[in-house]
């Protein structure tokens, strides 16, 4: 089971429960309720964090989306229209900025993350799948029933699903990925977005954890050892094999090496664009949550209990640092001034490269 997805449905539960009936009956929406103010912001719990020019925006639980423009010295939090979790933040400029969360959140700021608006929600979601696979069985595509059963399953508790990451390849053109077999993309900016759910060859509805680009190559990583490539002349996204049988986390790509990472420190290097695929011995047994490059081209790889590993340029050999972050570490990027900003659970951790 994901836990990720249900941890907050069970608070808010056991929450109500131990409230009574009348604190279930002043039950409001988080689609409907603006993030609350945090008193807390050096130690809030962050999911994952983004460069927009030389500024950091960082997200997390409740809706919390919090901005640095002295690399992590100071913070302010950011006008959020809803309290959803947040848990993927992609800059494709340092204006335009994307954030996704459950829900089916989907918000977008155009001005480095100051304001933020909504684009999508799992309610607003279920609609446009659903019409399109009608659509779709209507005019006579007899494997849009199983869809339709798929979307069913995924939204019959209501609009819970989250979309796990989000990536465009430029203002206009971008995807949001999510848990089993849900994939959409836009062509406009977040303004309209549509089904993708049928252009990923895939039948056992896994789930799409991360979504990267480098130029005209897009991967999605998921369970079972799968990578999927985006296949440019059929527009749909074809399986590559690893080798491995576990679930990828996160992917680096770059024009010279496509770089998966997961479960128990499984780490997987690809020159190919995924026709073949080498195991990357990587020193740890812990998972490996988000990596970045640095300015020199090394990588760094976050683990969960607070290690991380830095990669040659190549990203063929990785060693373990002495420095342990004490903290459950979830997002990493380069600051404005080449240091590395760290989130996890325990708030944000500014650090010098190695």
């Amino acid at each position: 089971m994901n836990r990720s997805k249900w941890a907050p449905l069970a608070i808010c539960m056991a929450a109500m429960l131990a409230a009574g009936p009348a604190a279930a009956s002043r039950f409001t929406d988080l689609l409907d309720t603006p993030a609350p103010r945090s008193g807390h912001l050096a130690s809030a719990a962050l999911i994952d964090v983004a460069r927009a020019g030389t500024r950091l925006v960082a997200v997390g639980q409740r809706g919390l989306i919090m901005l640095s423009d002295d690399d992590g010295k100071t913070w302010q939090q950011a006008e959020v229209p809803l309290s959803s979790d947040l848990v993927a933040v992609y800059f494709v400029s340092p204006s335009e900025g994307w954030v996704t969360g459950h829900n089916g959140v989907v918000l977008h700021t155009a001005d480095g993350g100051h304001s933020w608006a909504k684009q999508l929600d799992g309610r607003i979601a279920q609609k446009i799948l659903e019409s399109h696979f009608k659509e779709r069985l209507a005019a006579g595509d007899a494997g849009a029933q199983a869809f339709l059963e798929l979307i069913k399953t995924n939204f019959q508790y209501g609009a819970e699903q989250p979309w796990l990451d989000v990536w465009f390849r430029n203002p206009r053109e971008g995807f949001i990925s999510g848990p089993f077999g849900l994939l959409m993309a836009t062509q406009d900016g977040g303004q309209t977005w549509e089904s993708w759910v049928e252009r990923v060859d895939d039948t056992r509805a896994l789930h799409y954890n991360a979504i990267r680009g480098a130029g005209n190559e897009v991967y999605i990583a998921s369970e079972r050892g799968t990578v999927y490539r985006l296949d440019p002349k059929t527009q749909h996204f074809v399986p590559t094999q690893t080798g491995y049988s576990g679930t990828f986390f996160g992917l680096i790509c770059e024009k010279d090496y496509l770089l998966a990472y997961g479960l128990r420190g499984n780490l997987y290097r690809s020159a190919n664009g995924g026709a073949n695929w080498t195991s990357v011995p990587a020193a740890v047994a812990a998972s490996l949550m988000d990596g970045t490059r640095l300015a020199d081209g090394r990588v760094l790889l976050l683990t969960q209990d607070g290690r991380q590993l830095l990669g040659n340029r190549e990203a063929t050999h990785f060693e373990l640092l002495p420095r342990v972050i004490p903290m459950f570490q979830t997002g990493v990027t380069l600051t404005g001034s080449g240091q590395v900003a760290i989130v996890g659970l325990g708030g944000a951790q500014i650090v010098p490269a190695p």
